[in-house]
């Protein structure tokens, strides 16, 4: 018999607020998962669904099928360990906090950004349907109490802005100096004409 690795996830979309197993037949990370394209609709086992604004109305269900192309995060809430001997491929990347916005979130997040290239490259190549970010705190904008995640997968589709913290602002033209004969220059200008 082979091994399943489950893990414990929620789905975010915009008006719901899905949770349930979501069984591997192989180990690999859930961005890797999601980001394979194998199946448009994931299979959750014992799963709940509720509208996101009202948690507490929720229904259960032995097993649910969930259009991934409609999710605009997936939280891991429980992993399965990694089987022994396990190596994760890990290329070369630094750490950059970032704040994303979406319809219905604001996150501030880790992502891991590659050592070669710069940020606005790096999102402008990406093809990957979810993009992994790590200690996430998630900001409802329609109200409602802040969440925290280790982990989280984003739609990249859904993103309609974000910034990177504490980061240099790149490519930003730079300010001449000002003599100050361009000062005089300025208010004589300003002058209204006789």
């Amino acid at each position: 018999m082979s091994e399943t690795f489950s893990f414990k996830i929620e789905v975010f979309t915009d008006t719901l607020l899905i949770t349930g197993s979501y069984d591997l037949p192989l180990y690999r990370r859930l961005s890797d998962a999601l980001n394979s394209r194998l199946h448009r609709f994931v299979t959750l086992r014992n799963a709940s669904v509720a509208p996101i604004w009202k948690p507490q109305q929720s229904q259960r269900v032995a097993q649910l099928l969930v259009d991934i192309n409609s999710a605009l995060l997936v939280a891991v809430i429980e992993e399965p360990l990694a089987p022994p001997g396990f190596i994760a491929p890990s290329p070369p990347r630094d750490m950059q906090p970032m704040m994303f916005f979406t319809a219905a979130f604001a996150m501030r997040a880790d992502f891991y950004t590659r050592t070669d290239m710069e940020l606005m490259s790096m999102l402008s190549e990406m093809s990957d349907d979810f993009i992994p970010l790590s200690t996430v705190s998630i900001y409802p904008l329609h109200g409602g109490a802040a969440l925290t995640r280790e982990f989280v997968c984003l739609s990249r589709t859904r993103i309609q802005a974000l910034f990177a913290i504490a980061a240099p602002v790149m490519n930003a033209p730079e300010a001449s100096p000002r003599s100050p004969e361009d000062d005089s220059s300025d208010s004589e200008n300003l002058l209204p004409e006789t």
